[in-house]
């Protein structure tokens, strides 16, 4: 019985795309705060997808589970992990962005 080796996980870092993003920037003529915030808002954006995929991979590997398409739990398990850990992350962002935005709020002008 051969032991198949675990796949590399499939998100990208999102911290190693943005800096690869900044070091190798595309040239075009709008480099001002609007293309900055609809970048911003695209790696968002593609981030929340990132998440919501993984969310419905593991929902699909725990019906699989259930149904018994899919026989080694341990696949459902790593599948359950990267979305809990790829949501607490999202929620641990957001929190800070929130923190951020009421310590803005409380300056005084």
């Amino acid at each position: 019985m051969a032991i198949t080796p675990i796949p590399p996980i499939g998100i990208q870092n999102p911290v190693n795309s943005v800096l690869n993003q900044q070091a190798n920037p595309i040239s075009s003529k709008d480099n001002g705060a609007g293309k900055a915030g609809s970048d911003f808002g695209q790696f968002l954006s593609n981030a929340l997808n990132q998440v919501s995929d993984l969310q419905k991979n593991a929902e699909q590997a725990s019906l699989g589970l259930a149904t018994g398409q899919i026989q080694d739990i341990h696949t459902v398990m790593i599948a359950q992990q990267k979305a809990n850990l790829a949501l607490n992350l999202t929620v641990q962002v957001r929190n800070k962005v929130i923190e951020g935005y009421q310590e803005i709020m409380r300056m005084q002008i």
